[in-house]
């Protein structure tokens, strides 16, 4: 038995175990020592949606950038002030290509701004709050951009501008440990003069927030305080103006923005440098604040709020649109020439969306029984409009590819959602820009495919997703010598260098690249005189023309097969019947397509062709059911008729034909 002794110092023991955890979490759960933890949980929030959720964009990202473990791209780096920001930020990038881990630096590069920002700044408090402000912006900036990620000219702007703004608060941070007044006026002097030529306008931004810390020092003499202001600013002026005849590769008036990302698009311009100006102004505005009164007992209240406010700026402004992301999968699966993963991808997103289409058409309809004129009307189906999924015109181009790819267009196509759903953007992109060599490249206009790549390392700079596309095309082509040339460049990447192996290993000679993936089935479509046409960078309708013009003399059953897609594509009647007889003669086809006996038993009946042609049951009892839907149930206008009929027949040719209409292509 337990002795009484032996309980009381054993329940002693026990009560001092439970008061220890009991003060150890009053201590964690105190209100300062929360906030302390907070800008960690939320950078840990932010790392599992950037690298799980965001992937797709970072990997993009990746791809419209480069970096060379080489001297020559080292020099280069270094012909516009702020080379050494582009030359750290495309290093940086390149591990975006494994987004957990290239998500991983860039939120901890954050989390360090934070915490040197604090430092420099001496917060502490409710002042310790204002050190996210760089962060945030910088996270809006990132991560608000949608389709601006092809327009951007500066690649590397992802990390670049997160280094530049790191490099902002080393100079305050190295001024509140000088002693001596003309060592911190020698140190602004030196940072302006060579971190100028390094980091850009990044290094003013650093420069003017130790001046302004001195300026606000009472404890200098008014004369220094003065003498600093006065020679900061000087040399924020000259130093530009002195420098300028070592770099001829930029404009005078640019000189006090080098290091900001910049776009080809004069219209986005203000949105997208926006965030990254304001960052590098909330530096200067928390260096200029009085910071020597705070009280480190200050109410929680104005912290939280504070915190709550910058996640709420960081959602509002997060690009979030599901048919970009959308795309960007099926632009990686693409990339990678996983054409059953574009279907799927593709298939999936139209899933998800049966159940809230469902849900918009039945307070659609409800809405409708009260309206009582046309423009009430038209009001309410404009209303109602953008709850219905619809797919943007380069989702559906990359899902025709892939069906292409995989001899299932002429079956499947027109069994899947269809539309053209405009960019949620300031501006529309043009569909070149962003998927143009892609769809180029596969459909054999190697010309076309050439322009957008140059067009785009012209007006961007060159990327891995360019030279990539560069060395296919030259294999392609047979154009030895200019396949090695850029298949050298890969050879100095981390993560395109085993790609780059493999395909050098087609340029020996012994290998028939007509019987290679993905040449296989790019070759047979190649069977034309590939002029340079100009396309007016809208992809889709070069597509049509290329496609849907005279047939070429050496057409092959595979160009044969697309020209008849193309043909349903643009529900051409006579072009239907032209291209079919080809299709028939050139491929030996034992059972037709289930679309092209819907669209042959279609035209049969309104125009009367007289093609015989066999039909299955399944075919023309289907066909039975859409007159007899239509007689029952007329169509009063497209946009009103059209789901109740897609729930029927939305995945036959008759729908696609009859509500189907109007595409708008970019």
């Amino acid at each position: 038995m337990l002795s009484l002794g032996r309980f009381n110092t054993h329940a002693r023991a026990l009560y001092f175990d439970y008061m220890t955890t009991v003060n150890i979490k009053r201590r964690v759960f105190q209100s300062d020592n929360l906030f302390r933890l907070l800008p960690y949980i939320l950078s840990a929030i932010l790392w599992s949606v950037l690298a799980f959720s965001e992937h797709y964009y970072l990997k993009v990202i990746e791809d419209r950038s480069l970096f060379l473990f080489d001297i020559q791209f080292v020099m280069e780096s270094f012909k516009v002030p702020g080379g050494f920001l582009g030359l750290t930020g495309s290093f940086l990038t390149q591990f975006l290509h494994l987004p957990w881990l290239g998500s991983l630096f860039w939120v901890i590069l954050l989390l360090v701004i934070y915490q040197l920002t604090v430092r420099a700044f001496n917060l502490s408090g409710w002042s310790m709050s204002l050190a996210v402000l760089p962060p945030v912006l910088l996270i809006i900036g990132n991560m608000s951009l949608g389709y601006g990620v092809f327009i951007m000219r500066a690649q590397d702007y992802f990390f670049a501008t997160a280094l530049g703004c790191l490099s902002a608060v080393i100079p305050p941070l190295a001024v509140n440990r000088i002693s001596s007044f003309s060592g911190k006026l020698l140190l602004i002097a030196l940072w302006t003069a060579i971190g100028f030529p390094l980091l850009g306008t990044f290094a003013f931004t650093g420069s003017l927030s130790a001046a302004i810390l001195i300026f606000c020092n009472r404890e200098i003499p008014a004369q220094r305080r003065l003498i600093t202001a006065a020679t900061t600013i000087a040399l924020i002026v000259l130093v530009p103006l002195l420098t300028y005849g070592l770099w001829t590769s930029y404009r005078m008036t640019d000189s006090w923005r080098m290091g900001l990302p910049s776009v080809s698009e004069e219209s986005w311009t203000r949105a997208v440098t926006a965030p990254y100006q304001l960052a590098l102004i909330s530096i200067l505005v928390i260096s200029a604040l009085p910071h020597r009164f705070k009280d480190k007992d200050t109410s929680p209240v104005f912290r939280a709020v504070f915190f709550i406010i910058s996640v709420a700026a960081v959602w509002l402004f997060w690009f979030r649109n599901e048919n970009f992301r959308t795309e960007l999968a099926m632009y990686d699966a693409i990339d990678r020439m996983d054409w059953e993963q574009v279907t799927a991808i593709y298939r999936k997103t139209e899933k998800s969306h049966a159940r809230s289409d469902a849900k918009a058409y039945a307070s659609r309809t409800a809405k409708l029984s009260e309206a009582t004129d046309k423009d009430a009307i038209e009001a309410i189906l404009d209303k109602y409009d953008k709850h219905f999924f619809e797919p943007t015109r380069t989702m559906v181009l990359y899902r025709d590819l892939a069906l292409v790819k995989t001899d299932k267009a002429l079956d499947e196509a027109f069994s899947m959602k269809d539309g053209s759903r405009l960019q949620k953007s300031r501006t529309q992109i043009p569909m070149a820009l962003q998927s143009g060599k892609q769809l180029y490249f596969h459909y054999g206009l190697t010309n076309l495919c050439y322009r957008w790549c140059f067009e785009d390392a012209v007006e961007h700079g060159w990327n891995a997703g360019t030279l990539r596309y560069m060395s296919m095309l030259s294999i392609l082509t047979g154009e030895r010598n200019l396949a090695i040339k850029y298949l050298n460049r890969l050879d100095k990447t981390i993560f395109y260098r085993k790609w780059s192996r493999q395909c050098r290993t087609l340029l020996d000679g012994t290998h028939d690249i007509s019987k290679i993936a993905p040449y296989d089935r790019i070759l047979p479509l190649m069977c034309f005189e590939d002029n340079m046409t100009n396309d007016m960078a809208k992809s889709e309708s070069q597509l049509i023309r290329h496609f849907t013009r005279p047939r070429p003399a050496g057409a092959t059953p595979q160009f044969d097969m697309v020209a008849l897609f193309w043909a349903m594509r643009i529900q051409s009647i006579d072009g239907f019947w032209e291209r079919l007889y080809y299709y028939l003669n050139s491929n030996q086809v034992k059972t037709l397509p289930r679309s092209i006996q819907e669209a042959a038993i279609l035209y049969n009946s309104l125009e009367r062709h007289g093609v015989e042609l066999s039909y299955s049951k399944e075919i023309s009892d289907s066909y039975d059911r859409f007159r007899k839907y239509v007689e029952s149930h007329p169509v009063r206008t497209i946009r009103e008729s059209a789901y109740p009929y897609s729930r029927q027949f939305g995945k036959t040719f008759f729908y696609y034909y009859y509500f189907i209409r109007d595409l708008q292509t970019y």
